[in-house]
């Protein structure tokens, strides 16, 4: 519960970071097109430095939340590349993408566990354990074959 109160303040004090201080308004502009950043004066080398910055502090925040709870080892690496399905079924460009994302991808990676190993057991025989372990990225190119933006990502519409 600890870790989930430290996540949603962390998403909402982005979230206000991003929408009302002026940092985050540059931040945003940089986001939606360098070019023009640039020519209305916004230093595109702050505003990189201030990005990893901030992503290195939620890094940091969740390295920290997750090592206190189940300790620090190699395996955290593994937890980490469960980000991309995540990211890539919320949108790349949306904070509350990612939330439902995650929430998506932890919801069907349990159902994953639990309903689909029987079914496939009975019907090819032999044990399907470990289903869980890739069923994310499974979901993530079924995904990217019908929303490749994602589900809050903005749709390009490109003229040829």
């Amino acid at each position: 519960l600890f870790a989930a109160g430290v996540a949603v303040l962390l998403v909402a004090g982005l979230a206000l970071f991003f929408q009302y201080t002026r940092v985050g308004r540059a931040l945003r502009a940089v986001a939606d097109d360098h070019q023009a950043a640039l020519s209305i004066g916004i230093p595109l080398q702050h505003i990189w430095a201030l990005v990893w910055a901030v992503a290195g502090f939620v890094a940091l925040v969740a390295g920290m939340l997750w090592g206190s709870r189940n300790g620090v080892q190699f395996a955290l690496t593994f937890t980490a590349l469960k980000a991309l399905p995540v990211l890539i079924l919320g949108g790349f460009t949306s904070v509350p993408g990612a939330i439902v994302g995650g929430l998506i991808i932890g919801a069907s990676e349990k159902l994953a566990e639990i309903y689909i190993p029987p079914v496939l057991g009975d019907l090819f025989g032999g044990n399907f354990g470990g289903l869980e372990n890739w069923f994310p990225y499974v979901l993530a190119l079924l995904f990217l074959l019908v929303r490749p933006e994602g589900l809050f990502g903005e749709r390009h519409i490109d003229r040829v």
